[in-house]
């Protein structure tokens, strides 16, 4: 059975909310890319292809469902990761399709990419507040802090440094909190909790933020927050809760 996956990630469900599986693969996108993941086999289709299938939904909808984000995640690394970044020659990718391998050396393998990314829960010291803030890009909602791991540096050292660049906050106390596939962008979240003594900012922000903001338990329902299955989500509610 197949699993059809678009472009952008997104995956056909039913009315009841189960993945949509074919016998076939529908009109694709270009070269037909199939990857095998044992259970089930993705492959990439339109998206007028998939809509027809029923109602379509992204990862954040298959938080709980490993397999599918191993689908989405690898059908997107086909479709980013066609040519050899040392060689700059066409890969090719014999089933079932998840390793690259260049043609003209045979010991060569590319294997996906993934690229580590930092989330974290900020509590101010000394009260029970949290800051979330909304992003310029994506403002409807809001969120932790975020931000991708740089070469060189530690995963905590990374959080560290966006919650200075993003909020203007110096942050400490920083703890592992857990982590979540995010094949949206081909990224790891990594998750961590810290604290700040700094209720107002130390110094300019980079500007990535709209607006950023202290917030305690009773304002939370009142406030749209990251969609239900993303590491963020998860994050806020296990604080709102008392975890």
């Amino acid at each position: 059975m197949f699993l059809p996956v678009t472009p952008s990630g997104l995956v056909p469900v039913t009315a009841v909310g189960e993945p949509v599986l074919v016998k076939e693969v529908p009109g694709g996108v270009g070269k037909q890319v199939v990857v095998d993941l044992v259970t089930l086999q993705a492959c990439l289709v339109s998206e007028d292809s998939a809509g027809k299938l029923g109602r379509l939904e992204s990862a954040t909808f298959f938080a709980g469902q490993p397999v599918i984000l191993q689908a989405i995640a690898l059908i997107r690394n086909r479709r980013e990761q066609r040519f050899d970044p040392r060689t700059g020659r066409q890969l090719d990718y014999p089933a079932p399709g998840i390793v690259g391998r260049d043609p003209h050396d045979k010991k060569r393998l590319v294997f996906p990419r993934l690229d580590p990314a930092v989330i974290g829960l900020i509590r101010l010291s000394g009260t029970d507040r949290i800051l979330l803030a909304r992003n310029r890009r994506r403002n409807s909602f809001f969120s932790l802090i975020a931000g991708y791991v740089e070469p060189g540096e530690t995963a905590e050292a990374a959080f560290a440094r966006e919650a200075l660049e993003e909020t203007g906050r110096r942050v400490d106390h920083i703890r592992y909190w857990g982590s979540q596939a995010w094949p949206l962008s081909g990224s790891l979240m990594l998750g961590f909790c810290a604290q700040t003594a700094d209720a107002q900012p130390t110094c300019h922000t980079d500007g990535e933020l709209e607006e950023i903001r202290w917030v305690e338990r009773a304002e939370l329902p009142q406030l749209k927050l990251a969609r239900p299955g993303s590491i963020a989500h998860t994050m806020i509610m296990e604080w709102y809760h008392g975890d």
